[in-house]
């Protein structure tokens, strides 16, 4: 009797997953603007795995080498 269409479920979850994306995205600029308002470290608040994941981590060796002599 009736003919279910399929491209309204499809048009539903696009923007369902568009409201998450926003929402996630939102979510992380509020928090980082008030980290950021406040002079917060982040690094002491921020977990482990998105320091890796953003390249944060610090692996305890010196990025500049002392024993190089300059010219």
């Amino acid at each position: 009797m009736y003919s279910y269409n399929h491209k309204f479920e499809r048009a539903a979850r696009a923007r369902r997953a568009k409201a998450v994306l926003f929402t996630i995205l939102f979510h992380i600029l509020l928090i980082a603007g008030i980290a950021y308002g406040t002079g917060a470290d982040l690094e002491k608040y921020t977990p482990e795995f998105v320091k890796t994941l953003l390249g944060m981590e610090d692996d305890g060796t010196p990025t500049a080498r002392a024993d190089v002599p300059k010219p």
